[in-house]
């Protein structure tokens, strides 16, 4: 039977155990830039390349800053969404930041919720523990830092494309990259934080 959970909103404060929200808004670290033109906000985020402090055994890593481009997921009934997988960075932090892409549908409000950040705690057998899986509504104003050896979903974007700035420490080193568990289904409800989703979407 699949276990159900209900979006939460995205916060600083509220992700902390899991990694960093890159946002503008309510940060605390922010200075005047650039002869009082700008703001800036220092150390937004924590990066983690582990492969440098666990030894010869692993293969030397180098930080790879890519463009993702995430297509919308499927749901059920426009309001909720099926976790089956989920996966983990075991040596490197990973960012994903939304690039601001004009004429996209919905580019217009972007504190609408655009992508879900799906995250759990690692368990006793070293695998996802699901009775703490979360789920977190972000729009397109913030980024996500997941830190390293943190379980994730893959990236869930809702309703439409979200295009992202990636930043991932590799070696093409399958396990090492990146590790996959499947889970036992988890329903999101995704109401009331993402509206107006067609009713027509099917898994």
């Amino acid at each position: 039977m699949a276990r159900d959970i209900v979006v939460e909103r995205l916060t600083i404060e509220s992700f902390k155990p899991y990694g960093d929200v890159i946002q503008l808004e309510g940060n605390k670290n922010v200075v005047v830039a650039n002869q009082g033109t700008a703001k800036r906000v220092n150390y937004v985020a924590k990066l983690e390349n582990l492969r440098e402090c666990s030894g010869p055994a692993l293969q030397s890593a180098k930080p790879n800053m890519c463009i993702f481009s995430s297509a919308p997921r499927p749901t059920i009934s426009g309001r909720f969404f099926q976790v089956k997988l989920l996966e983990r960075h075991p040596y490197s932090s990973q960012v994903f930041m939304p690039i601001h892409q004009h004429g996209q549908k919905g580019a217009s409000d972007p504190d609408a919720p655009c992508y879900l950040v799906i995250v759990a705690e690692n368990g006793p057998d070293d695998k996802p523990d699901l009775g703490t899986i979360r789920a977190f509504a972000a729009d397109s104003t913030q980024g996500i830092n997941y830190k390293a050896n943190s379980w994730h979903s893959p990236m869930v974007t809702i309703g439409k494309r979200v295009n992202f700035l990636v930043l991932v420490w590799e070696n093409r080193v399958a396990l090492q990259d990146c590790e996959e568990a499947p889970i036992d289904p988890v329903v999101v409800d995704l109401a009331p934080s993402f509206k107006n989703l067609s009713a027509d979407s099917k898994l």
